[in-house]
């Protein structure tokens, strides 16, 4: 799973907002790419459709040949087992040590105990917390916070993984680290789709850009010529 195909996509909440018009796109598989444009451009809405927390007024969203929209709940259960998602407010449970957090989504799915452990600790490791397991997150840094968030994202090992404003708080050091940290993923397979407003962070990941405006589809139209910010 990771191929993405956005067909002729509208979106328009219940108040008669649109907040995506006409959207075309192909995503190809085992590909980063970042989704950005102002606040309110549909930044937000394109990952929430993704994620089927709200399905679209009109068109389809095919992940791999599959039209998502139209997957009932058992399926449903099934796609977003091979989703990650961060964001911006990490939504940390504050009671639940760093261990606990990340183990929360294998736990919720059943997994054993062992093999738990065995997960959390490989993904504590890839985003550098190891040795933080079992502090609570206000004991942590807003960075490492952050890479809670990303570790308890990717410790499924999901084929695609998003990410909405995932630096919106950091300084720019901290930022490279965490778009570091996307690409390893991605370097290991990973679809990652990264919604950003950071042009200066963007432009220097040297990776395909979307861009929208208030809904439209400025640049990455597979039909279209490559943006000034593609690779």
């Amino acid at each position: 799973m990771g191929q993405i195909e956005f067909h002729n996509v509208y979106m328009r909440y219940p108040s008669g907002f649109e907040a995506l018009k006409d959207v075309s796109l192909v995503l190809e598989e085992g590909s980063m790419t970042f989704l950005t444009g102002h606040s309110g451009a549909g930044k937000t809405t394109l990952l929430k459709l993704l994620l089927c927390v709200t399905r679209p007024t009109q068109g389809q969203i095919l992940v791999n040949d599959v039209n998502i929209s139209q997957l009932g709940s058992r399926q449903l259960h099934y796609y977003r087992q091979n989703l990650g998602a961060v964001f911006q407010d990490h939504n940390l449970l504050g009671a639940r040590t760093v261990f606990d957090n990340v183990a929360l989504p294998l736990r919720v799915a059943g997994m054993g105990e062992r093999d738990v452990g065995r997960r959390v600790r490989a993904a504590l490791t890839r985003v550098g917390l190891l040795q933080r397991e079992s502090l609570l997150p206000m004991q942590l840094s807003i960075g490492e916070q952050q890479r809670v968030g990303i570790a308890r994202a990717v410790v499924s090992r999901p084929k695609i993984l998003l990410a909405d404003e995932p630096t919106g708080n950091l300084d720019p050091e901290l930022s490279r680290d965490i778009m570091a940290l996307f690409q390893q993923f991605n370097h290991v397979g990973a679809t990652v789709i990264v919604a950003s407003h950071d042009r200066s962070l963007i432009e220097s990941m040297d990776k395909p850009v979307v861009e929208l405006d208030h809904g439209v589809l400025l640049r990455g139209r597979p039909d279209g010529p490559p943006s000034s910010y593609d690779a």
